[in-house]
């Protein structure tokens, strides 16, 4: 019996689409639940409760104030930097070649030894700087990696067209260039922001401590402690939060890509 294309298709996903039902849609129709109801012991579903409670929090306002103010301050600072260099190794600059190495290297070097040389640099800072700048040098490799991949994607023969249309470096970029790699840069920028809430571990390992200072404390360490605290209503509805936080920005981000590659 000769199986159609379209069902081969459908068994294929099957396995994946499996795991993902097992490991993420079903625990996070858990955690809803648990978001709902006053305690995992009565069970009694109070519905919105504990969402006004966990944002009338001032400590979850804290960590949602300073998770937000990561993504604002340091993801253009990382994006734009990306391009820069990006644009710098697709023209062939010989010094920025030979470091080319660096940008990937703290995309293998262990974390816990990333955590020891900063540390080791910055000591007993009392600034957010440190966080904000081993975000940047954790990340900044995937993202020259896309872009430059972006760069090289470019038909050389478009630049020629436009150098003979007297288009000089400036309107070469501004044009041509940034427009056509417009998707990767939406790519890129959407994944610095989730990965802007990936930030716990390095800053959980440089601070040493489930309560950092006031201007690194975000969301990661507020479900953190209420983990540890085995408070799961406040957990599930912060998660839940977080979540919808993400999944807006990037359903933003969706939206404004499709308004301008149109």
């Amino acid at each position: 019996m000769r199986i159609k294309w379209n069902t081969k298709c459908k068994l294929l996903l099957l396995p994946s689409l499996i795991g993902t039902a097992l490991f993420f849609v079903i625990p996070y129709l858990r955690v809803l639940y648990y978001s709902l109801i006053d305690n995992q012991f009565r069970r009694i579903f109070v519905w919105f409760d504990n969402y006004i409670d966990t944002l009338t929090n001032e400590y979850f306002l804290l960590a949602l104030k300073n998770s937000l103010l990561l993504i604002v301050v340091c993801v253009p600072v990382l994006v734009v930097l990306a391009l820069v260099i990006s644009l710098a190794l697709s023209y062939g600059i010989k010094w920025i070649q030979k470091t080319r190495f660096a940008f990937v290297l703290p995309m293998v070097i262990p974390t816990a030894s990333i955590v020891l040389i900063w540390r080791s640099v910055f000591g007993e800072s009392d600034t957010v700087l440190p966080i904000y700048l081993l975000f940047l040098w954790k990340n900044i490799g995937i993202c020259i990696v896309l872009l430059t991949a972006a760069f090289t994607s470019i038909e050389k023969s478009v630049f020629e067209a436009a150098r003979l249309d007297g288009a000089n470096t400036f309107v070469l970029h501004t044009k041509i260039t940034i427009p056509m790699i417009a998707p990767t840069v939406f790519f890129v920028t959407l994944l610095s922001i989730v990965n802007s809430f990936k930030i716990f571990k390095e800053s959980y390992l440089y601070y040493g401590t489930n309560y950092p200072p006031d201007h690194s404390y975000t969301l990661q360490y507020y479900m953190n402690n209420n983990f540890l605290k085995l408070d799961y209503q406040s957990l599930a509805t912060s998660a839940v939060l977080t979540s919808i936080l993400v999944f807006g920005i990037v359903m933003a981000g969706m939206a404004i890509q499709r308004r301008y590659s149109k």
